[in-house]
């Protein structure tokens, strides 16, 4: 299987990842602008993710408060689907249940 992130979300599905990888200079500054908020402003260094847990040292600046990456690291999980809680409380709560992290992570659940 190919790399997934903590959540479900397949890597070579997400464009930071992919701008990362590619060190798409163009592509790291449009989607720094484009996930720029007013409390978080972002520039092209800031987009850069080698993939969930493969990261050497401070985690990406869209993971340093993620829920889903806490729990998985603590629990030594490769991703959700790995725990025996899935789907917990937290993701019941925030995930929808069709939402593509959910889908791919029941699937993998279910052996599909």
């Amino acid at each position: 299987m190919e790399d997934m992130a903590y959540c479900g979300y397949f890597c070579s599905q997400c464009p930071v990842y992919q701008a990362d990888i590619r060190a798409d200079t163009a592509e790291k500054e449009r989607l720094a602008q484009q996930y720029s908020t007013e409390k978080q402003p972002l520039t092209a260094a800031d987009i850069s993710c080698r993939g969930c847990g493969k990261e050497k040292g401070e985690p990406p600046v869209f993971c340093r408060e993620c829920f889903i990456r806490a729990c998985a690291e603590k629990r030594k999980l490769s991703h959700c689907g790995d725990c025996g809680e899935y789907p917990c409380a937290y993701w019941r709560m925030h995930i929808p249940a069709d939402s593509s992290s959910r889908i791919l992570l029941d699937r993998y659940r279910n052996g599909r």
